[in-house]
Parts: structure tokens; C-alpha cells; sequence
């Protein structure tokens, strides 16, 4: 993993070409997840989550109270999603539309944006094929048109982490203190719409530590810690006024956690749910004490629920109920050219990190509820991971067939 003495990062100079294709790109893509909205809108109504943040952004709104599924304030959930709502709600009230169409039409133009870094991030490692292939990728992959329609967190974290990556990409090969701090208040923004990621933070920094034993990397870390404890710190003073306790990221954590310890019912198909009647502030040492009882009495079962069967219910189909084209495309493409990509672009130095948090995601989400959904945003870094793994292939056949003629 070492820089020094690297080559230095290709340059591909943006072509009058390229520019046409990106904004047609980007143009058909925003105009076809509009229209799918639109035409999509009426036939929907809330469910279980969507409810939760619909109902709770109102509340804000009209009564200053933050509580999800309660009318008294509450830290269950990061505050970012339903601040963004509120946001989108009051443009619906002042222009007197509806509140979920305004609201999906947004995350429609924000995931048109994380077709656009989808592409930059390609473009850095591969050039302008590998940044083409990606973005065709991502804006085809029609999960992100229903993503769009739902209520939920995924468009504006999936975009929130693209940008993260961005810069945190650039700050490494740059190696300059702001591209650090812009890295870090990225993280924080992402981590207040969706916390999972956020140990990730010192992941990078701790990586080149170890390999590099450059005291710069420390600085560097220090510089992205400080741009994210300045994002995380009006929710931390909210919630030590409100409940005068610290809660660095919110109180949901134990729920999916003990969710997680179903083997094989994470939707509570078969027998009683195990979540019910458990206070909210004991999920995660019930959960634990599962986990402890479940490797006692039948280790081999919660070997395999906490390794492939997890991740089966977590890769092997996309989200939402799709065409064979797209799970075929999901299957093929995203999961397995994604990870192969994933590991053979560990040794990258440009996609090196996209590619551990990948890997990072991932196994952390072993720890709770396996569900595809939650892997919805990794799937626009998956484009990235296939686009860059296939330009690799491509490049090595065309540079073989050149040195053998």
C-alpha cells in the first residue's frame, strides 16, 4: 500500500465528448427517475419506518418535538433524515404541493448526484471508460428508482457516503489538511443520516499508521475527527440538554442488533417475535446473551447465521421485487464482478478505500439485521468496483494482444 515512489495518478483530460455523455447522463437519468416518481406516487402509501419519519417530521414541524413514534423528544434515531424532511415538507407547504411527491422528487435529483460521484470516483481510478461503465451502472440499476419513492434513509446516506469516499479518496492522494477536514464533516453529515459508518472514520488513517509509521497520518487524523466532532456536536448538546446523558449516535442500536439473532426469521415469519416486550435499553444484552446461549446449544446453526447465511440475505438479491433483468444485473455485475473487484482493488491506491468499506460495511452489518435494504447504498459503490475491476480486465487484454503482435 505504500505511495512513495508510486507512480503518479494518469491524468485524462476531459474531452468535449465526455462532457456530452456525462450530461446526457445525468439528464436521461433525472428525467426518467422524475418521471418514474410521478408515475409511481399514487399507487404508493407508508409503511412501518416510513410512517415513523412521515409522522415524526410533522410533529417537528408543527410542535419543535423530535420523537419517533412518540409525542415526547426521543434520541431513536440520528437526526439527519427527519431534518431533511422537515426541509423538504416546509418547500411542499410554502408551495403547496404534496409533501411525499416534493419529497421523492428531491431524493430523485440527489440520486441523479450519486450517479454524478459514482462517475468522478470511477474516473480517478480508471479514466474515462471505467467512469462511463459505472455511471450507466448506477443510473440503470432501477433499486434507485424505487429508492427514490420510499421515505426512508437510503438515497440521502448512499449519496452522503459517495461524497465522503470522494474526498476522502482525493485527501489521501492529495495528502493536504482541508481535503481531511472536508473528508471528516462529510463522515459526520453521512453518520447523523445513518451511524453504522462511523468507525470507519479512523479506519484509514489507522491502515497507513501501521504500514507507514508516518506521524503525518496521525495529523491527518486529528483533522478529520475534529471536522466530524464540529457536525456530530449540536446533536451531542441537544441530547445532553434533553436527557442529560451523552448519546453519541442514538438509542435504535440494540433493535436491529437483536433482531439479528433470529436465525433465518429476521422478519419474524416463524413463532413469536423475539423483540417483543423487550425494553428498548436491554435489546443489545439480550441480544448478546443469544448470541452466547445460540454458540452453546447449536454453534454450527449460528456459525453459519452469522457468516453465509447472513450474508445471503444481504447480497443474493437486490432491493425491493425486481425484474430477472435486475437480479440478474444485481447478481452478475454488482455482486459478483463488485467483489471481485472489491479485492483486487485493495491493492489500488486509488480505489483502495472505497474498496475497504466496502468490506467494512459489510461485516459490521453481520452484527445486526441482514437485510438487503441495508446494503442498498454499498451496491453505487459496487458499480464502481465492477466498472474499475472490468477496465482492468479490458486493459490487460488490449496491452497483451499489443505486446504479442
Amino acid at each position: 500500500m505504500s505511495g512513495h515512489g508510486a507512480k503518479p495518478r494518469r491524468e485524462w483530460p476531459v474531452s468535449k465528448a465526455e462532457k456530452i455523455f456525462l450530461a446526457g447522463l445525468l439528464l436521461i437519468t433525472l428525467v426518467l427517475r422524475v418521471y418514474y416518481v410521478y408515475n409511481t406516487s399514487p399507487k404508493l402509501t407508508l409503511s412501518h419506518d416510513e410512517i415513523g419519519y412521515d409522522s415524526m417530521t410533522v410533529q417537528l414541524l408543527d410542535k419543535q418535538i423530535m420523537g419517533y413514534y412518540s409525542t415526547e423528544p426521543g434520541a431513536f434515531v440520528t437526526p439527519g433524515y427527519p431534518v431533511f424532511l422537515a426541509g423538504t415538507y416546509s418547500l411542499a407547504r410554502l408551495l403547496s404541493t404534496d409533501p411525499l411527491i416534493t419529497t421523492r422528487v428531491i431524493q430523485a435529483i440527489i440520486s441523479t448526484g450519486s450517479v454524478f460521484l459514482v462517475y468522478i470516483l470511477a474516473r480517478r481510478a480508471g479514466g474515462p471508460r471505467a467512469a462511463g461503465l459505472a455511471g450507466v451502472l448506477a443510473a440503470v440499476y432501477l433499486p434507485s428508482y424505487m429508492a427514490n419513492t420510499r421515505i426512508l434513509t437510503e438515497v440521502l446516506f448512499s449519496f452522503l457516503q459517495l461524497a465522503y469516499l470522494c474526498a476522502l479518496v482525493v485527501s489521501m492522494e492529495k495528502e493536504k489538511v482541508r481535503w481531511h477536514i472536508l473528508s471528516g464533516a462529510l463522515l459526520g453529515l453521512a453518520v447523523l443520516v445513518r451511524p453504522a459508518i462511523a468507525p470507519f472514520l479512523v479506519v484509514p488513517y489507522l491502515v497507513l499508521l501501521v504500514i507507514k509509521r508516518d506521524i503525518k497520518y496521525f495529523s491527518y487524523l486529528l483533522a478529520a475527527v475534529f471536522a466530524f466532532c464540529i457536525i456530530m456536536s449540536p446533536w451531542w448538546v441537544r441530547n445532553y440538554l434533553v436527557f442529560d446523558k451523552f448519546i453519541i449516535f442514538s438509542t435504535q442500536t440494540g433493535n436491529p442488533m437483536l433482531r439479528g439473532t433470529d436465525p433465518y426469521d429476521v422478519y419474524d415469519r416463524y413463532g413469536p417475535s423475539i423483540i417483543e416486550n423487550v425494553p428498548d435499553d436491554q435489546m443489545s444484552r439480550v441480544a448478546m446473551q443469544r448470541i452466547v446461549n445460540g454458540l452453546k446449544t447449536d454453534p454450527w446453526l449460528w456459525i453459519k447465521w452469522f457468516t453465509v447465511g447472513k450474508l445471503s440475505f444481504m447480497w443474493l438479491k437486490p432491493w425491493g421485487a425486481m425484474e430477472a433483468w435486475t437480479r440478474i444485473l444485481h447478481l452478475a455485475v454488482l455482486v459478483a464482478m463488485g467483489w471481485a473487484g472489491t479485492f483486487v482493488n485493495l491493492s489500488d491506491r486509488y480505489m483502495r478505500w472505497p474498496a475497504l468499506l466496502v468490506i467494512f460495511s459489510t461485516a459490521l452489518q453481520l452484527l445486526f439485521i441482514p437485510i438487503e435494504r441495508y446494503m442498498y447504498p454499498l451496491t453505487m459503490v459496487m458499480a464502481v468496483m465492477a466498472a474499475v475491476f472490468l477496465d482492468k480486465i479490458v486493459s490487460l487484454t488490449i496491452d497483451s494482444a499489443y505486446l504479442n503482435r
